[in-house]
C-alpha cells in the first residue's frame, strides 16, 4: 500500500466495458456504427425518465426496447427481431478497455478497496471482469437493481457507501459526466475517465480528478493528502 486506503466505486458500462464491438454489430446489420451511440443514449434517456417518474427501470428490457426502436424502419441485413438479438448478443460479449486490467491491478496492489456500482445486472459486471482476469481484485460487485433508483439518484451512491461500510475516502470512477455529478452531489470524491479528450460539461459539478486511463488514478491517489 502506497497511500491512504480509498474505497473506489467503478461504473461499469462504457467506463470499464468497451462498446466498440456493439458499434461493429450496428455497422454490420444496419450500415451505421454510430447507431450504437444512439442506442445507448436512448436507453439511458428512457431509464432516467422512468426513474424521475418513480417507476422501475429494467436494464435488459430497456436495452432490447431501445435497440428495437433505433433499428425500426432501417435497411437491415436481416429481420428486425434477429437484428435486435444480434445487438444484445454483442453487448453480452464486450470486453474491457485496454487500460482497465492493468489499472485495476495497480489500484488493488496499492491497497485500495474496489467495488463496481452499476445500473445494470451484477452478472454483466461479473462476466466482464472474469473474462478480463481481474474479478478477484474487486471486493464486491454492486448494482442498484432491487435497492435504489438508477444513478445518478443520490440514493444510489449513499446506499453503496452504507453497504460497503465505508468510513474513509471514497471515489466514484466513471466516464459519464452525469454519473460524476451525481456522486459529487452525494458527497463522494470523483474521477472522470476522459479517454476521448473532450471538454467536461460546465453545467455539472466538476470531477475531483480527471484521468485519461484507469491507471492514472493510482498516481492521483498517492498524491492525495
Amino acid at each position: 500500500m502506497t497511500g491512504t486506503r480509498t474505497t473506489i466505486f467503478f461504473d461499469v458500462n462504457e467506463t470499464l466495458s468497451d462498446l466498440s464491438t456493439v458499434a461493429d454489430t450496428f455497422g454490420t446489420i444496419g450500415g451505421d456504427r454510430s447507431l450504437a451511440t444512439v442506442w445507448f443514449a436512448t436507453l439511458l434517456r428512457d431509464a432516467f425518465a422512468l426513474t424521475a417518474a418513480g417507476s422501475a427501470a429494467s436494464f435488459p428490457d430497456l436495452a432490447r426496447n431501445s435497440a428495437c426502436g433505433v433499428l425500426s424502419g432501417r435497411d437491415l441485413d436481416r429481420g428486425l427481431d434477429d437484428a435486435v438479438d444480434a445487438v444484445l448478443d454483442s453487448f453480452s460479449r464486450v470486453g474491457v478497455h485496454a487500460d482497465v486490467a492493468e489499472g485495476v491491478r495497480a489500484l488493488r496492489e496499492a491497497g485500495h478497496r474496489l467495488f463496481t456500482l452499476s445500473n445494470g445486472p451484477t452478472a454483466t459486471a461479473e462476466r466482464l471482469l472474469r473474462d478480463a482476469g481481474v474479478l478477484p481484485a474487486f471486493d464486491d460487485l454492486l448494482t442498484v437493481e432491487g435497492r435504489t433508483p438508477w444513478k445518478p439518484a443520490r440514493a444510489a451512491y449513499v446506499d453503496a457507501v452504507a453497504r460497503t461500510g465505508t468510513t474513509g475516502p471514497a471515489y466514484l470512477v466513471a466516464v459519464h459526466p452525469w454519473d460524476v455529478h451525481g456522486a459529487a452531489e452525494a458527497g463522494l470524491s470523483t474521477a472522470w475517465v476522459n479517454r476521448a479528450g473532450i471538454p467536461y460539461p460546465a453545467h455539472f459539478t466538476p470531477p475531483t480528478v480527471t484521468v485519461a486511463s484507469i491507471g492514472e488514478l493510482v498516481r492521483h491517489l498517492d498524491a492525495a493528502p
